[in-house]
């Protein structure tokens, strides 16, 4: 069973989600390719699909930052 400690802050979410997309960009501008949201969030879903292949997990902070980038909405509105 998981701590409180366990659980990762909206803050830490954020943080590592920044971290994820800044390292992707650096990734794609030093290989000369095009960056835009599309491009980026395409890296960040491979770069997810990676970790849960490998590490048999789900990182919150890139599922976050792939929602960010391809626009999708937090909450359904009322």
């Amino acid at each position: 069973m998981m701590s409180t400690d366990d659980y990762e802050t909206d803050e830490e979410i954020y943080h590592d989600a920044c971290f994820a997309a800044g390292m992707c960009r650096l990734k794609l501008a030093s290989e000369g390719g095009e960056i835009n949201r599309e491009r980026l969030a395409i890296e960040l879903m491979r770069l997810l699909g990676a970790v849960i292949e490998k590490r048999e997990e789900c990182p919150s902070s890139l599922l976050f930052a792939i929602e960010q980038l391809r626009g999708e909405p937090d909450e359904m509105p009322d």
